[in-house]
């Protein structure tokens, strides 16, 4: 089992694919330009995921997620927690650990749960693998602006482009939406061309019976080859 097989690409949103329709990451063969994934023996990633649906009824529905996770690719080991708020659910964390020794996950403070396979436990809590962030930076470089200060590089993007938006949505494995604007900001270590924080806002507007969708994911990175693998919590 290699973590860099098993966790797959999910975005939560109004409009995600089903489970059962998922790509790998790996698959995606992108010239990286700034960011590297080389030399990445573990890793910790803090992922927010906030949307904002204007209904047709003109409410607004809205949802917070926060991902906790280490992962160590070459040990086929990762770890983590998330934490979702809004919907129709209260609050809720579930946990989840995965080994070449088995996966397991819980929710709340309920006892821990094997698991067959930890694939839908790591989609569950919108566990990225590293080279999605990577194939993001190559997307938004292609088509923004990179600088370049003493030490970090800064790669933006703002705007509407339907082949960017066709090419992200297969990267994430979400249904394109034409008009879908895109805000980013992605920032790298410039010594190690490792990732530190990336930010995409999506917006789509709403059209006739339509819903309008914004949605805001940061992701940052650290703790790079820093990490020691735990046990699975009692």
């Amino acid at each position: 089992m290699n973590i860099k097989r098993l966790l797959f690409v999910i975005l939560p949103s109004a409009v995600i694919l089903s489970a059962c329709q998922r790509a790998f990451a790996t698959d995606i063969q992108s010239e990286v330009t700034l960011t590297a994934a080389e030399n990445i023996e573990n890793y910790h990633q803090v992922i927010t995921i906030e949307t904002e649906t204007l209904t047709e009824e003109n409410t607004t529905e809205s949802t917070y997620a926060i991902t906790e996770a280490t992962i160590f690719p070459d040990e086929a080991l990762a770890y983590g927690q998330r934490i979702t708020k809004g919907g129709s659910r209260d609050a809720y964390k579930t946990s989840i650990y995965a080994s070449n020794d088995g996966a397991f996950q819980k929710e709340n403070s309920e006892e821990w749960i094997a698991s067959a396979t930890p694939d839908p436990l790591f989609s569950s809590i919108s566990v990225y693998p590293y080279e999605t962030f990577t194939a993001l930076v190559a997307l938004f470089e292609s088509k923004g602006t990179v600088v370049s200060s003493d030490d970090t590089y800064t790669v933006t993007y703002s705007g509407y482009d339907e082949t960017l938006n066709r090419e992200l949505s297969a990267l994430v494995q979400q249904f394109p939406i034409s008009g879908t604007k895109y805000d980013v900001t992605i920032t790298l270590d410039k010594e190690t061309d490792f990732i530190t924080v990336l930010q995409l806002q999506s917006h789509t507007g709403s059209t006739a019976g339509k819903r309008a969708i914004t949605q805001n994911l940061t992701a940052q990175f650290s703790k790079y080859n820093i990490n020691t693998p735990t046990n699975k919590p009692n």
